[in-house]
């Protein structure tokens, strides 16, 4: 499995909160810092964190078109190696005891990947099951047969924002054999989301931190920051379709400021020196063997960086990544089948 490593300890979890500083709040440290955050709502279960890892995850619902719709935030921890832990997100609608959705692995990091997600709820025993089917998208250099997929089965009461499970999860490859089994926990929202909010008025209090700190600061931008796919300087997106024909759409998703970038296919320029703006530039695409699109900065606008937003449609299935370049540093997608 792909792996982030955050060590996170009570200590440090209360000082960061009691005392703020600049060091402790950063956008570079946005996961690390949450996760200190969650240490507040001291929710430990003694066999799996060793009294010194807290797996904490936040959940809320909502009603869409008459199914329920969740979302989870947190942390997995695999067997045999006590000091490595991984971001994790779980989205998913529950109707009439089915779960379709996604997971998200590594969340803003090197290896972040989003998989599809199905599996079942018993309202009567409360007992929810999903498993990782496919990769969506991959941000990690690792060939699509070394993925190992989450299955896990657990008590869940999704319809209280207060419950919380923990439990094993076991790890398949993508053809069934066994690859690494680990454990995970989950609680509700509603305590954490108040922790936040106190959290978040004591920085914008404090005299120990400056200004331009303090912007960056409030724990729930931090923690919806960690929702955006980001692409950056020399990395790639592998993404894999189904059909041989998609489209790409590119747009600015915020202010117009005169972003201006060359996209490539294959290494054939086929934007040259173009113009963002927030009507979408739509590129069909019948794909070849090798898809490979790279997007280059031509300059960085009035605000800085260089920011597009991109979407592949393949059929009902969208992707969405936004580029943060600056002048001529350059990204990349690649496009491949799922089979």
């Amino acid at each position: 499995m792909l792996l982030v490593v955050v060590l996170c300890t009570g200590n440090d979890a209360y000082d960061a909160v009691t005392e703020p500083n600049s060091n402790a709040i950063n956008e570079n440290n946005n996961f690390n810092f949450i996760l200190k955050i969650l240490s507040l709502l001291q929710i430990y279960d003694k066999p799996i964190m060793k009294s010194i890892f807290i797996l904490t995850f936040l959940t809320f619902s909502s009603i869409l078109f008459s199914q329920e719709k969740h979302e989870y935030f947190g942390v997995l921890k695999l067997n045999g190696d006590d000091k490595t832990i991984i971001s994790y997100r779980l989205v998913f609608t529950e109707q009439n005891g089915v779960v379709n959705g996604f997971s998200v692995t590594d969340m803003g990091g090197d290896h972040e990947t989003k998989n599809t997600i199905k599996g079942s709820y018993n309202t009567k025993t409360k007992e929810f099951s999903f498993k990782e089917e496919g990769v969506l998208y991959t941000k990690s250099p690792i060939s699509n047969d070394m993925f190992c997929f989450i299955n896990f089965t657990g008590k869940v009461k999704l319809i209280n924002e207060n419950s919380k499970v923990d439990g094993a999860f076991k790890g398949l490859f993508n053809n069934k054999q066994k690859c690494i089994d680990g454990t995970l926990g989950l609680v509700g929202s509603s305590k954490l989301y108040k922790t936040l909010a106190k959290v978040n008025k004591r920085i914008q209090k404090s005299s120990k931190i400056d200004n331009a700190v303090k912007a960056k600061a409030n724990p729930l931008a931090l923690l919806d920051s960690l929702k955006v796919n980001n692409l950056i300087k020399d990395q790639n997106l592998t993404m894999f379709v189904d059909n041989d024909k998609v489209a790409l759409e590119i747009w600015d998703l915020g202010k117009q400021d005169g972003d201006v970038i060359n996209v490539y296919q294959n290494n054939v320029l086929v934007l040259r020196n173009y113009t963002i703006t927030n009507k979408k530039k739509i590129i069909n695409v019948n794909l070849a063997k090798t898809n490979v699109f790279k997007i280059t900065a031509v300059n960085e606008g009035t605000i800085s960086p260089n920011t597009a937003m991109l979407r592949l449609v393949d059929n009902d299935r969208t992707f969405e990544v936004q580029s943060h370049l600056k002048k001529d540093e350059s990204a990349q997608i690649t496009i491949m089948k799922s089979k």
